[in-house]
């Protein structure tokens, strides 16, 4: 079931990221698994599993929904990866992983695996909805449209046909937006700009694969288009990415104002996160004269920019 409606396995991020702590600050005193119920009994906060409501012994009342979505998410996500995981339990693959890169962790494993954007129901909403917003350039900086978290299921519905072929359901639901947003914050594809406001913004997706495109410790600067196939073969929701390629012909599908960018013009979306790398230092977008592979840039205030290389120039 999908990993952004809430009534189902995966979607708890409080629980994701209670227990990856624990696990973070286990392996650094000593690798050992941690068994589920241990985690569930012995490391959870006396409160974590209390209602708001008072008993008639004046305590207040256990709540059994957070300890099911906490088990829920032990369970999904040692299904697909994230922790080191055997019969006598779960514990983190490292003693690198820690809170700041549970993002990148998080980001590694979803897209390590191959999805089927047509039928998948569990890891695949995301996806589809990642792609989705990543293809929208009203709702880039570019262009200043901020949305809701409501308005989530709305702009999907306009753009994104309800069914696939074989019944599949495509569009985000009601249910679905507030963990689709919450995961959009965490794993760096949406940036908050002001209470209850939010900006399609992938920089922070993009900076966990700098190192894998630029992996050649002597390689200068490559062009735009083998970046953007680097990046896309590594997480292929972007600009030509094969997801995102899947994605946009869904949308072609519905009588919406949405349309492909030209040839050579990169969706608003990417420019602003190169446009946002270039500015941070952590890469130098260059003009080539003779370059046949330049490509246009669509950044705020209706500015373009051609680039046709790419080079790394600062530290990850």
């Amino acid at each position: 079931m999908s990993v952004i409606n809430n009534s189902y396995p995966g979607s708890h991020i409080a629980s994701l990221i209670f227990i990856d702590r624990i696990l973070n600050r286990k392996i650094i005193k000593k690798s050992e698994y941690i068994s589920i119920e241990k985690i569930l009994e012995d490391y959870r906060p006396s409160n974590l599993f209390l209602s708001d409501e008072v008993g008639d012994d004046g305590n207040f009342i256990s709540n059994p929904n957070p300890k099911k979505k906490v088990r829920q998410t032990i369970d999904f996500w040692r299904e697909h990866g994230l922790w080191d995981s055997s019969e006598q339990g779960i514990k983190a693959f490292s003693a690198l992983s820690n809170d700041t890169n549970i993002s990148t962790r998080i980001v590694r494993t979803v897209f390590s695996e191959k999805y089927n954007l047509q039928t998948g129901l569990k890891i695949e909403p995301l996806i589809r909805g990642i792609c989705l917003f990543l293809a929208l350039d009203e709702l880039t900086f570019s262009r200043q449209n901020s949305f809701k978290s409501t308005e989530i299921p709305l702009i999907s519905a306009k753009y994104m046909p309800e069914r696939s072929t074989d019944d599949t359901r495509l569009s985000i639901n009601p249910s679905e937006n507030a963990t689709f947003l919450e995961y959009g914050l965490l794993l760096g594809y949406m940036e908050k700009v002001s209470r209850d406001k939010y900006i399609v913004d992938p920089t922070r997706l993009i900076k966990i694969y700098l190192s894998d495109i630029f992996s050649e410790k002597n390689e200068g600067s490559i062009s735009v288009n083998t970046f953007i196939d680097r990046l896309n073969s590594n997480i292929p929701v972007f600009d030509r990415g094969e997801y995102r390629v899947e994605v946009e012909a869904m949308m072609k599908t519905k009588k919406s104002d949405w349309q492909p960018n030209p040839p050579h013009t990169l969706s608003k979306s990417l420019s602003h996160a190169l446009y946002r790398l270039n500015l941070e230092g952590l890469i130098y977008l260059d003009r080539l004269s003779d370059s046949l592979e330049a490509v246009t840039l669509l950044l705020p205030n209706g500015e373009l920019r051609t680039v046709s290389h790419i080079r790394m120039v600062g530290d990850i």
